[in-house]
């Protein structure tokens, strides 16, 4: 069931090719015994983890496996004896969306000696041999559009992305994703790209000089962290009268933080607007934000799609087959590429919300009030 090569190159897919073995009634699932997976998630402080553990459950029922799903609640130690325990009880594949992308080898390796694939879910497993595929989304992408959702909010960037001339300087402050999680430097990559010519020019300007990666990044991905990192940024513009006017933000977890924050000196007020802020993930509680126009964006990736996309793989595996990617050279853990998919995101805005998120049936009306 392990690769014995590097996946075929491959043009952009449909997702609906990928997942034809899915749609159909002939898929090599049904012929197999009832096989175990295993599948580590995180943890269920993000109603995003939660929907895609329930989602790749459900689509690995659905084809007739077995699911062994657990959560770490963002413990490493616990997210590794997990694992152990999957391997022990001999699962036939490993779904695994890690907590910290570079714990796990001592465990994986444990996998790839008893022939078990492994199948990395939307944050990158590095420094092990014995990652099979990677699903996930354009995460560059992400945050490209995060950096020119920012600047279109501060009115640098017209609707279209053209530049309309204004000069600033607009003051911004940068946050970023957890150290540990490769995303988090990919997002970071992707924005930079977008706002480091007008960092340069003297369009933007970060007051407080943190733009390195290293000091703007926020441990286990904590809004509680970015909170308290706010709070030891906002006393410098009170005392020099400066306005924040803008944060690019990499989570709406942080960003639910970075608001409150701000807002115990008055901004959200007709006096004082909020920042432009940014996010990711389209969480309810961020969805209604931007609804109610105090966050100003998010990045919404539709889980569902990578639920799909990774029991797709598993299945494919599970079936003596090989799963169809879309990149075979961007993810290299430390040891290789990893073959991966990846999907892609969408911009989420007031003006958005309804097309991308409700009438995609991802939320109700309702839900979002």
């Amino acid at each position: 069931m392990r690769r014995s090569m590097p996946a075929a190159a491959a043009a952009t897919l449909l997702l609906s090719t990928v997942l034809a073995g899915c749609a159909t009634g002939t898929s090599a699932a049904s012929s197999a015994s009832a096989q175990l997976v295993g599948v580590a998630m995180p943890t269920t402080t993000s109603t995003r983890w939660v929907a895609d553990g329930k989602n790749v459950s459900a689509q690995l029922t659905a084809l007739g496996h077995q699911v062994d799903l657990q959560y770490a609640q963002d413990d490493v130690p616990t997210q590794v004896a997990q694992v152990q325990e999957m391997i022990d009880e001999g699962v036939d594949a490993l779904i695994v969306g890690a907590v910290d992308g570079t714990a796990l080898k001592d465990v994986l390796a444990q996998a790839g000696a008893k022939d078990i694939p492994v199948i990395s879910y939307d944050r990158l497993i590095r420094d092990s041999p014995d990652v099979d595929y990677y699903a996930t989304f354009d995460n560059l992408r992400v945050g490209v559009q995060q950096a020119t959702t920012l600047l279109q909010g501060l009115g640098v960037l017209d609707a279209g992305g053209a530049p309309t001339g204004a000069t600033g300087p607009f003051s911004i402050e940068l946050f970023a994703g957890s150290p540990d999680d490769n995303n988090a430097t990919v997002f970071y990559d992707g924005a930079m790209s977008v706002l480091r010519p007008y960092l340069d020019s003297g369009v933007l300007v970060v007051p407080s000089g943190q733009t390195d990666f290293d000091a703007i990044a926020t441990p286990a991905w904590s809004g509680k962290t970015a909170g308290e990192r706010m709070r030891t940024l906002l006393p410098a513009y009170e005392s020099s009268g400066r306005r924040l006017d803008g944060v690019l933000s990499p989570y709406d977890g942080i960003t639910i933080e970075l608001l409150a924050a701000t807002a115990e000196i008055g901004y959200g007020t007709a006096a004082q607007p909020w920042p432009v802020m940014t996010g990711q993930d389209a969480e309810v509680a961020s969805v209604k934000s931007i609804i109610a126009e105090e966050q100003y964006a998010t990045i919404y990736k539709d889980t569902r799609q990578l639920a799909e996309v990774a029991v797709s793989m598993v299945d494919a595996l599970l079936n003596g087959q090989e799963p169809e990617t879309n990149d075979i050279t961007s993810y290299d853990n430390g040891v290789e590429v990893v073959p991966s998919y990846l999907l892609r995101s969408q911009v989420v805005t007031k003006a958005s919300y309804q097309d991308v998120l409700v009438a995609s049936g991802y939320y109700t009306q309702q839900e979002l009030g």
